[in-house]
C-alpha cells in the first residue's frame, strides 16, 4: 500500500488552524484584561473621591450646629466634574437630611456636526 501523505498535510492545516486561533484568543484576551484595569482604576478613582467629599460633607454637618427650623446646604467637588450636594434640617430635635446627592457640574455641549435629514 502506497501513501500518498494527504493525511499528514489536513493534520498540518487544522493543526495550524488551531494555533491561530489560540493566538487570536490570547490577544483578545490580553486586550480585554487591560480595558478592565482600566475601568477598574478609573472605578477606584471616583469611589475614592466620592469617599473624600463624604467624609469633608459629614464633618461639616457635625460641625455646623443647627437651630431648630435652620438649614444646612453645601456643595463638596467630588472629582474633576462631580459635586456632593448635601442639604439637611433640624426638625423636632433631629437632623433630617433633605438630599445627599452627586450631580455632575461639568458643561454640556450638544454635538451639531451630524446633519439629520429634516424632510426636505
Amino acid at each position: 500500500m502506497k501513501r500518498t501523505g494527504q493525511i499528514s498535510g489536513v493534520v498540518s492545516l487544522v493543526s495550524f488552524f488551531c494555533a491561530l486561533c489560540l493566538a487570536v484568543f490570547a490577544v483578545l484576551t490580553l486586550s480585554t484584561a487591560k480595558r478592565e484595569q482600566t475601568l477598574t482604576e478609573l472605578a477606584e478613582a471616583r469611589a475614592a473621591a466620592y469617599y473624600e467629599a463624604d467624609l469633608r460633607a459629614i464633618e461639616a454637618l457635625n460641625a455646623a450646629d443647627l437651630a431648630e427650623g435652620e438649614t444646612f446646604e453645601a456643595r463638596f467637588p467630588q472629582g474633576e466634574h462631580l459635586l456632593l450636594e448635601v442639604a439637611a434640617v433640624r426638625e423636632d430635635g433631629e437632623l433630617r437630611v433633605t438630599r445627599w446627592q452627586s450631580v455632575y457640574s461639568g458643561d454640556w455641549n450638544a454635538d451639531q456636526s451630524i446633519k439629520l435629514w429634516t424632510g426636505e
